[in-house]
């Protein structure tokens, strides 16, 4: 396939994607999961979405979970590392998401916090609240979104699928500029993440709770899959 091909496709999903979120009711502001596997593209994908919508004149804001981790999180993962239960369960601050930018576009407030944690600096960032006008479309990226204590937000959920060697070859081009070897990345991804990933899956079954899943092991050409073949 062409490269002119392939920006095609990945156009034409943007649109179609786009076109349901603007089929949302304007009358209330909206909330959009995307979530997936570490390295599956959620934030090019949620970045790209909000200007695709916001070009065609719905207002968006913006949201990233890994903005909500918990103070400290950065050292845990380092001195005292999570396993992926505890990582599960207090790898975010589930509760200041919630107060800071769930409940208040769910419950009609005209503003919220979009950011809390700057984990890689250990250090809170500024406190900055936004407008939330009516039919504001807020997508958010992260892992473990599509929780089902989060699902009543969702107005409309996203899953994006990568297999796991995907995952790591990904992660393994990603990280190493940080992270200073690759096989150190790799080695990570597969005694953490992936059993991670496992657990929050097996779990949770997040590609049944969302509205749609993409595959995305080739971000030139995402497809809509059947989330059946992924299950397990």
């Amino acid at each position: 396939m062409s490269n002119q091909a392939m920006k095609r496709v990945r156009a034409d999903l943007l649109d179609d994607l786009s076109a349901t979120l603007l089929e949302l009711n304007a009358e209330q502001p909206k909330l959009v999961a995307i979530d997936g596997r570490s390295a599956a593209g959620k934030t090019t994908l949620a970045d790209e979405l909000a200007l695709n919508v916001r070009l065609r004149g719905r207002p968006v804001l913006r949201c990233s979970f890994d903005d909500f981790h918990p103070p400290g999180h950065k050292y845990r993962s380092r001195e005292r590392p999570y396993t992926p239960l505890s990582y599960y369960e207090a790898g975010y601050d589930y509760a200041t998401f919630q107060t800071y930018v769930l409940d208040p576009v769910r419950y009609g407030s005209t503003r919220c916090r979009l950011a809390h944690w700057d984990s890689f600096n250990d250090v809170a960032f500024p406190e900055q609240w936004s407008d939330v006008p009516r039919g504001t479309i807020v997508i958010i990226d992260g892992i473990f979104l599509l929780r089902p204590e989060f699902r009543q937000y969702w107005d409309y959920m996203i899953w994006l699928q990568i297999d796991w060697e995907t995952m790591i070859e990904r992660a393994a081009s990603r990280d190493v500029a940080w992270v200073g070897s690759a096989e150190v990345v790799i080695h990570r991804y597969r005694t953490f993440w992936i059993p991670t990933h496992t657990l929050y899956e097996t779990k949770d079954h997040p590609t049944f709770a969302s509205n749609v899943m993409v595959d995305n092991s080739d971000p030139e050409t995402p497809t809509l899959v059947n989330r059946n073949a992924f299950e397990g």
